[in-house]
């Protein structure tokens, strides 16, 4: 098992909409196999002036989490699919990752980053000059 705290962050015009965005977001997390939610506290919903340059009034709302998953791979993906702001491993110190594991982690990662170049750069990555 693995221990994770989390925080998830919402900013909107509309204060409902912003409360109840977190609500869904944290229960569809909730409903996820091989995840269980030990803590959510919920801060409440508080008024912004300005929180962005088009936005003039907006409403923020934080939500921390401390969840355990059966794998660490279930980690990462709940990372990929649900975007905290903020992640932090609290349990095991130690966390024997078996080469399997480590695979599918690996591909769920690069899954994901050719979904995001098909929907922002027509599929193809542009690589990086590596760095000596």
């Amino acid at each position: 098992m693995v221990k994770v705290w989390m925080v998830f962050e919402a900013l909107g015009v509309e204060e409902e909409a912003v409360e109840q965005s977190l609500e869904d977001h944290i229960e569809t997390i909730r409903s996820e196999k091989g995840v269980e939610l030990l803590e959510v506290e919920k801060d409440d919903v508080e008024k912004m002036d300005n929180p962005r340059e088009d936005i003039e009034e907006g409403y923020t709302q934080v939500i921390e989490v401390v969840a355990e998953f059966e794998r660490f791979e279930k980690v990462v993906r709940t990372v990929i699919n649900y975007g905290p702001t903020y992640v932090q491993v609290e349990d095991p110190d130690i966390y024997d990752l078996k080469l399997g594991e480590a695979q599918n982690v690996l591909q769920n990662i690069a899954t994901t980053m050719h979904q995001y170049a098909q929907m922002g750069a027509g599929g193809v990555l542009i690589s990086r000059k590596s760095e000596d």
